[in-house]
C-alpha cells in the first residue's frame, strides 16, 4: 500500500464523515515532523549490528501523524514514519459508531547477510483488516496480508554453488473472511482462509492453500451456568502448482470447561488432525488429549495439567507425555508472583525419527513488587533443559534477571534491567558454553520547563567459548517553543567487538535532527 493510497483512504473517510452532516463537530489534531539523519560507520563486518541496517543518511520526512473525530462516534488515526526512506512504515485505524472498524498497516525494511552488505534482502508487509457489525447478533470480519520479499541468497559454505540459486523474489498472500452469529451466550462462526505463494525466480515452489472452518461455542443444555463447549472443524487443500504434490488437511477440536464451584474449574481439550498425500495416499495423524484443573483464589490461582499426544504416519509412531504445573499471586496490585513448570517427553516407538527420544523441561518464575505507585522492582528466572538420550545430546540454559523502575512526578525517572544467561550445549563432537551479561538502563529528566532529556544504554557481554561485546548508547532531547513547535535531537552510538574473530568489529554514530509542528483544528 503506497503512501498515496493511505492518504486517499483518509480522504474518502473524511468525505463520508462530511456527508453524514456532522462536519461541524469534526476535530483534528496531528504532528508534522521533518528532519535530517547524519550517519557515519566504520566496520570490518557490516552485518554485525542489525539495529543499523535501516538507518539512512540525508533528509527525512520523519512523521506524519493525524488523529481526529468526524463526529463524536467516528474516530480515525493515521501515523506514517520515515515516509521517504526505505524503512518506511505506517498504520491507519478507523472506527465507526459501534458498527465498523478498519485497520491497515505497512512495513518495509532491509536485512543484511554478509560482511560487505552485498547480500541483502528487502521485505514489504501490507495488512488490511475490517470488522462490520450490522446487528448485535452478527459480526462480519476479514483481513488481507501481502508479503513481498526479494534479495540475494548466501551460499554455504562460502563460494559453493547454491542449489536454490543466488536470488529469490516471492510474494506471499493470505486472506480470511469470517461470519459469526451470537445470541444468548452462544456463538457460531464460519470462516474461509486462502494462501498463495508465487516465486518469480523458481516457479516450482508456487503453491496455494484453501481451508474452510466452522466453530461453535455454547453453554451446556443441562448445566447452562457451569459447563461450556467449544467445537471446531476444518477441511482444506494444499496444492503445489507445478507438480503433483497435493495435500488434504482435516482437523477437529473440542474443548469442554466446567466450573462446579466458584473456586474450582476443569478443562478438557481434544485435537485430531490428519494430513494426507493425495498422490500416494500416505497420511499422518496427530491426536492430542489434554486435561487441566485450576483452583481459583481471591488473590490468584493454582493449576495443573497432563497431556498425551500421538503422531502416527505410515512408518513411525511417536508419542508425547506433557506435564504442567503453576500458579499466580496478585495482591492488591502491590505484589505479583507467577511460576510455571512444563515437561514434554517424546518416545519414538519405532526408532526411525532422526532425534529419537527426547525430554524438554522448563521452569519460569517472576516476582514484581510495587511498594508505591512510583516504585517497582523484581526479578525472574527461566531454566530450560533439552535432552536427547539416545544420541547423547544435551542443551541447558538458565536466565537470572533483576529489574527496577522509579518515577518522581514532575522531575523524572529511571529504569534498569540486568540479566545473566548461561547456555551449555553438548553433542558427540564436544561441548560449547556461553555466559551472557545483558544490562539496559534508561533515565529521563522533566524538571526544566519545555525541555525533556532522555538517555539510555544497552550493554551485552558474551563470554566462555565466545568473546563478544556489544553496546548501544543514546542521548536525546526535545525543546518546545510556543507549545506547538519542537526541536528534537537524538544521538546514538553503536559498537560491536568480537575478540576472537579480529575482523568482526563495528562502530557507528547516528544523529537525528527533527523539527516538529503540532496542529489542531475544530
Amino acid at each position: 500500500m503506497r503512501l498515496s493510497s493511505i492518504l486517499l483512504v483518509i480522504a474518502v473517510l473524511f468525505t463520508v464523515g462530511l456527508s453524514t452532516g456532522a462536519a461541524a463537530q469534526a476535530t483534528f489534531e496531528g504532528t508534522l515532523k521533518l528532519g535530517a539523519i547524519i550517519f557515519d560507520e566504520d566496520a570490518g563486518d557490516l552485518s554485525t549490528v542489525q539495529e543499523t541496517y535501516n538507518i539512512e543518511d540525508g533528509f527525512s520526512v520523519s512523521q506524519i501523524r493525524l488523529t481526529g473525530r468526524l463526529n463524536p462516534q467516528n474516530y480515525f488515526s493515521l501515523n506514517l514514519r520515515e515516509v521517504n526512506l526505505q524503512s518506511r512504515k505506517g498504520e491507519l485505524v478507523y472506527r465507526g459508531p459501534s458498527r465498523l472498524r478498519l485497520k491497515a498497516s505497512f512495513d518495509q525494511h532491509r536485512q543484511v547477510f554478509d560482511s560487505d552488505r552485498a547480500v541483502t534482502s528487502e521485505r514489504k508487509d501490507w495488512r488490511v483488516g475490517a470488522q462490520v457489525t450490522p446487528a448485535k447478533w452478527i459480526r462480519l470480519s476479514g483481513y488481507y496480508n501481502l508479503q513481498d520479499r526479494e534479495g540475494d541468497r548466501l551460499s554455504f559454505p562460502a563460494g559453493a554453488v547454491n542449489q536454490l540459486g543466488s536470488q529469490y523474489d516471492y510474494m506471499l498472500q493470505n486472506w480470511r473472511a469470517e461470519a459469526e452469529l451470537r445470541k444468548d451466550g452462544r456463538a457460531l462462526a464460519v470462516a474461509y482462509d486462502y494462501s498463495s505463494l508465487t516465486d518469480d525466480v523458481d516457479d516450482i515452489t508456487d503453491r496455494t492453500g484453501n481451508i474452510v472452518s466452522a466453530r461453535l461455542f455454547t453453554p451446556d443444555l443441562f448445566f447452562d451456568d457451569k459447563l461450556t463447549h467449544m467445537f471446531r472443524a476444518a477441511y482444506g487443500k494444499h496444492e503445489v502448482s507445478n507438480s503433483d504434490l497435493d495435500y488434504t488437511l482435516t482437523n477437529f477440536q473440542y474443548t469442554g470447561a466446567i466450573r462446579p464451584h466458584d473456586r474450582f474449574g476443569l478443562k478438557y481439550n481434544y485435537h485430531a488432525n490428519r494430513i494426507e498425500d493425495d498422490a500416494t495416499g500416505l497420511q499422518t495423524d496427530n491426536f492430542q488429549n489434554h486435561f487441566d484443573a485450576t483452583y481459583y483464589h481471591l488473590y490468584g490461582n493454582l493449576y495443573g495439567g497432563y497431556g498425551y499426544e500421538i503422531n502416527d504416519d505410515d512408518k513411525t509412531l511417536t508419542n508425547y507425555n506433557v506435564w504442567r504445573l503453576g500458579g499466580s499471586l496478585n495482591y492488591k496490585k502491590r505484589a505479583k508472583v507467577n511460576a510455571a513448570f512444563t515437561s514434554r517427553a517424546k518416545t519414538a516407538d519405532a526408532d526411525l525419527t532422526l532425534l529419537k527420544d527426547s525430554e524438554v523441561d522448563q521452569f519460569k518464575a517472576k516476582v514484581e513488587l510495587r511498594p508505591t505507585d512510583d516504585f517497582a522492582f523484581g526479578g525472574r528466572v527461566h531454566n530450560r533443559q533439552r535432552t536427547y538420550t539416545d544420541i547423547d545430546v544435551e542443551a541447558d540454559g538458565l536466565l537470572w534477571n533483576g529489574f527496577g523502575a522509579y518515577e518522581y512526578p514532575g522531575w523524572g525517572g529511571i529504569t534498569g534491567d540486568f540479566s545473566y544467561i548461561t547456555d551449555d550445549y553438548k553433542d558427540l563432537a564436544g561441548r560449547f558454553k556461553t555466559n551472557t551479561q545483558l544490562v539496559t538502563g534508561r533515565v529521563h529528566f522533566d524538571w526544566l520547563k519545555n525541555l525533556r532529556l532522555v538517555s539510555g544504554v544497552t550493554y551485552m557481554d558474551i563470554g566462555e567459548d565466545l568473546d563478544i561485546e556489544k553496546t548501544i548508547v543514546f542521548v536525546e532531547g526535545t525543546f518546545t517553543v510556543l507549545n506547538d513547535y519542537h526541536l528534537e535531537v537524538k544521538y546514538n552510538v553503536y559498537n560491536y567487538d568480537d575478540y576472537i574473530l579480529i575482523d568482526r568489529y563495528y562502530t557507528a554514530n547516528a544523529v537525528w535532527i527533527n523539527v516538529a509542528y503540532d496542529f489542531r483544528k475544530e
